[in-house]
């Protein structure tokens, strides 16, 4: 058999067209309501503290998100908010968190948890924009920094804390935060906290939360993870959506990269260590290709393996054996080898190239985002496959987001939070005697961080840890690899903190169509 695999001709199924998703800013705007729909609000509708503290942060008017989002805010009514990043999300939750903050309460009010510190610096900064002159004081904790000047924030009384679930768990356990009299409770990009491993730190977080108080999710993707997760932490939570022409939760989200062929093999480990995938097929058109990015895969460290027609029926068993088990993470395939295989709750496919049968790109991208769950399909094109996927796109009518695609520097900084959350997480865990034995290597520790070979050395070490922890596989036959992006069938139905929806089920929402009369 040659390198392209051959088989008898077969009449494909008529393939279906994927829910169409459009970023196009010209298209109308189209609004998913909950039931009992708040209207929104216009700046002149605002009370006057909220008018003010708009005014010193230079705004003139309310974007599509705040003015639709603050009215349920400012009711207390739990809600599931979607909207894409750089629509004014935050603002939608710092201006009525102003309004339910008494600044002669040296306590913490309103808790906001996001996944990484750049988001938890962002979100502090427009915070005290708006706050400045209002007595309110907002606090950023995030882990991989001192104590000090977040343990001095505290002692004097920061009402809006912002951080990470890791290091706001950390002062918990520490005694140093309370959380008794926290009015309102926000998630910002929930869906990239779940990818970030934080679940078991939220969990333990929400143990903390006082049952009456108001929570808020706000996300531009809520998977079924991200909605059992609202279940979990949110009382009957409602939804309101903003998009554009798409509803507000895709079965199989379509993106792309633009990537050089030289470069795929570098992208496609840059992209993995982003989206972390819970489990993914990569598909290839030829069986050399599958068996040099299976290996390229391996040597990197992740839990690979491969799958071409023409395996020994032995090595082929094994790796469906596998499959069937979920105990394999990202398997490479040919189109052909590929068919037949089901895997439930795969949460990603790969066109590491673009197939050559434009019916094979439905094939493929099918085996995800199914029964209720949403999954995501991701394309690497070159110069030489754009026209191609242009045909494949308009074929079937699937609206594409593209994505930049990630540097040396975006994943060095996701690793890094990776790791110092998992890391912080480790430490908790240990006892008086093992802190006092750590304390033999805090010298040489220093030591190593003050020298180009000692940085190796550290560097090194946190590498092992990191492979270790992310991409091991499992020790026990059928163990689930760990830590994936959190399963949704680990999240446990029982309700934590406020929440009371049992599995994240939401009240059936109500669609509008049509711009709302504001500008974003």
């Amino acid at each position: 058999m040659s390198d392209r695999e051959q088989e008898e001709p077969e009449t494909p199924p008529t393939p279906s067209a994927p829910a169409p998703r459009s970023e196009a800013p010209a298209d109308p705007l189209e609004v998913v309501e909950p039931e009992n729909p708040i209207p929104a609000v216009a700046m002149a509708g605002l009370p006057a503290l909220l008018r003010e503290a708009a005014s010193r942060a230079g705004w003139s008017e309310l974007t599509h998100v705040q003015a639709l989002a603050i009215p349920y805010v400012l009711a207390g009514r739990d809600m599931m908010i979607q909207s894409r990043t750089g629509s004014g999300k935050t603002g939608a939750f710092v201006l009525p968190i102003l309004e339910k903050i008494n600044p002669n309460l040296a306590q913490c009010q309103a808790l906001v948890l996001v996944p990484t510190r750049e988001l938890a610096q962002q979100v502090a900064l427009e915070s005290e924009r708006l706050a400045q002159g209002s007595g309110v004081r907002t606090l950023c904790i995030y882990g991989g920094t001192g104590y000090g000047p977040q343990l001095a924030a505290l002692r004097e009384g920061a009402h809006l804390v912002v951080g990470t679930p890791g290091r706001i768990l950390d002062h918990l356990l520490r005694g140093t935060l309370k959380l008794h009299d926290v009015k309102i409770l926000i998630f910002d990009e929930a869906d990239r906290m779940l990818s970030m491993g934080f679940y078991p730190d939220m969990r333990e977080v929400a143990k903390y939360l006082p049952r009456r108080r108001s929570g808020f999710m706000f996300s531009a993707t809520y998977p079924l993870s991200v909605q059992r997760l609202a279940g979990q932490f949110l009382t009957n939570p409602g939804t309101l959506s903003l998009s554009h022409g798409a509803i507000y939760v895709a079965e199989t989200e379509h993106v792309y990269y633009e990537v050089s062929a030289m470069e795929k093999d570098r992208a496609l480990v840059r992209i993995i260590e982003i989206e972390n995938p819970e489990s993914a097929i990569i598909f290839c058109n030829t069986k050399m290709r599958v068996n040099y990015v299976a290996t390229v895969l391996k040597r990197f460290g992740y839990d690979a393996d491969q799958l071409t027609a023409d395996l020994a029926q032995p090595v082929r068993d094994k790796v469906m054996e596998r499959v069937r088990r979920h105990t394999l993470r990202f398997l490479v395939a040919t189109d052909i080898a590929g068919r037949g295989i089901d895997i439930n709750a795969l949460s990603h496919v790969i066109n590491y190239e673009i197939p050559e049968e434009h019916e094979s790109y439905i094939h493929r991208t099918g085996r995800t985002g199914r029964a209720g769950a949403s999954g995501e399909a991701i394309s690497l094109v070159d110069y030489a496959e754009r026209s191609d996927f242009t045909r494949i796109t308009k074929r079937f009518e699937i609206d594409m987001e593209k994505r930049p695609l990630p540097s040396d520097e975006d994943v060095q900084a996701i690793v890094g939070e990776r790791l110092t959350a998992m890391l912080e997480a480790r430490l908790r865990t240990r006892d008086r005697l093992q802190v006092e034995r750590m304390q033999r290597f805090v010298p040489m520790a220093r030591a190593l961080g003050e020298s180009e070979d000692g940085l190796a050395l550290l560097a090194m070490i946190l590498d092992d840890h990191y492979q270790e922890l992310m991409h091991a596989k499992p020790a026990v036959p059928g163990e689930q690899a760990l830590p994936a992006p959190v399963r949704e069938r680990e999240a446990p139905r029982s309700s934590l903190g406020s929440g009371s929806g049992e599995g994240g089920g939401a009240p059936r929402p109500r669609r509008r169509s049509g711009g709302s009369g504001r500008r974003s």
